[in-house]
């Protein structure tokens, strides 16, 4: 009687754990972040950058300077251990501008969901896609970003 308790214990702790370990790698993560700023002139030839090394926000940040005029220029930020910074470059569709809404991590596929929305400080008829400089407060290497409307 004794070793069927001990059996039937082995299989339910078993299965517990498997299921838990299944939940835990199946749901996205929200990862907290900061929406920099929106600039209406490319910065990456890419659809997205993940600026993970200093050399690259500097250059980034070379082409934002260049681009100011005679403006005060912009302070650089630091790379960290803790954040990541990342460029995105999401299509508008019938307004001048996209709000940030959630940013979330499944597996190695960053998904960042946007919301349509008309900037007052942009002209009504701007169709110039934003690079968005988003700062996650979270070190992070994806892949892959996909933006949702």
């Amino acid at each position: 009687m004794k070793i069927h308790y001990y059996i039937y214990l082995f299989l339910f702790l078993n299965c517990q754990s498997q299921t838990a370990n299944y939940n835990t790698l199946s749901q996205k993560a929200d990862i907290q972040f900061e929406d920099n700023y929106h600039y209406q002139y490319s910065l990456t030839e890419k659809n997205f950058l993940v600026i993970d090394t200093q050399d690259k926000m500097d250059n980034i940040y070379s082409v934002i300077h260049s681009k100011t005029g005679g403006r005060r220029l912009a302070p650089i930020p630091t790379i960290t251990d803790e954040e990541t910074y990342i460029i995105i470059k999401p299509a508008l569709k019938n307004t001048n501008d996209i709000s940030v809404e959630k940013v979330t991590l499944e597996k190695e596929t960053l998904y960042v969901k946007v919301k349509a929305f008309n900037n007052p400080n942009l002209l009504q008829t701007s169709r110039t896609s934003p690079n968005i400089l988003l700062k996650l407060l979270k070190k992070v290497s994806p892949k892959k970003i996909i933006t949702q409307y």
